[in-house]
């Protein structure tokens, strides 16, 4: 008892230290200190950490220990099978489609996304596992299969974030596929679309599908041509009005997606 009783002094202790080192990290004339300390506090906290771990579990029957720990390695081993799985899936589905051409594409894991609560946001941007030393660059376009996901808004070394074709900053000159109208696709948030901007000349159908027009610069970046957007499944046209607007819906569900692809070629 009093050695739990010690311990929780300690962790009290380094908890304040923690608050403190946050705090000071804050101003940049600190830093060099605040790193110091980090460095020096940092092997006492993890000492203290599996010490504390060690004496709480002295009073663990042996053989429910044995359960919890066959238990977790089993677990592991389910969600990595599950994680293989959709992996090798979802490359088998991307290398089978004959454009974009493989030779071009960067595989990225989807690790978080911040705008996205189940049932209430959709997603609106990813978190990437592959940065600038993979070869990803902002402009950069994210697809799944032939369907544009959205575009790289932000790179540092080892991650990147995309935005959706559905984030409300988002916007692509695009085109009808059946009747080479051409149109401006806005993201409206909450998992929307629209292809505005098509005048009221052209003809718009429910059903039709919709394709990026392309936008790459000078270095080869950007959105390829020909890339599907979504499908057009309402059209509002008055006569009063200088354009028609479309609702699209993409084809993919962005909240069950687990890996895109990056074209960091062309």
């Amino acid at each position: 008892m009093q050695k739990r009783q010690n311990l929780l002094y300690i962790f009290l202790i380094f908890l304040i230290l923690s608050i403190l080192i946050f705090f000071a990290s804050q101003f940049s004339f600190l830093r060099p200190v605040t790193s110091i300390i980090q460095n020096i506090v940092a092997p006492i906290q993890s000492l203290t950490y599996r010490t504390s771990n060690s004496i709480f579990s002295l009073g663990l029957n042996p053989k429910i220990k044995t359960l919890q720990e066959q238990n977790l390695t089993l677990s592991k081993k389910l969600v990595d099978q599950s994680k293989s799985i959709a992996d090798n899936k979802a490359l088998r589905d991307q290398f089978a489609t004959a454009y974009p051409k493989s030779s071009i594409l960067l595989p990225a894991d989807i690790i978080g996304s911040p705008s996205f609560i189940p049932g209430i946001f959709a997603p609106e941007d990813y978190i990437l596992n592959k940065g600038e030393k993979d070869g990803v660059k902002k402009g950069q376009a994210v697809v799944y299969r032939d369907n544009i996901v959205g575009i790289i808004t932000y790179a540092s070394d080892s991650f990147s974030k995309a935005e959706t074709i559905t984030n409300s900053h988002f916007s692509l000159t695009s085109v009808v596929l059946s009747t080479q109208a051409l149109g401006v696709v806005k993201g409206q948030g909450g998992g929307e679309m629209i292809l505005d901007n098509v005048v009221l000349s052209q003809e718009l159908k429910k059903d039709d599908l919709v394709i990026t027009k392309g936008d790459v610069n000078k270095k080869g970046e950007g959105i390829l041509p020909n890339l599907i957007v979504g499908k057009i499944v309402s059209v509002n046209k008055n006569p009063s009005d200088l354009f028609q607007i479309a609702s699209v819906k993409s084809l993919l569900d962005f909240s069950r997606i687990s890996k895109v692809f990056i074209i960091i070629g062309i």
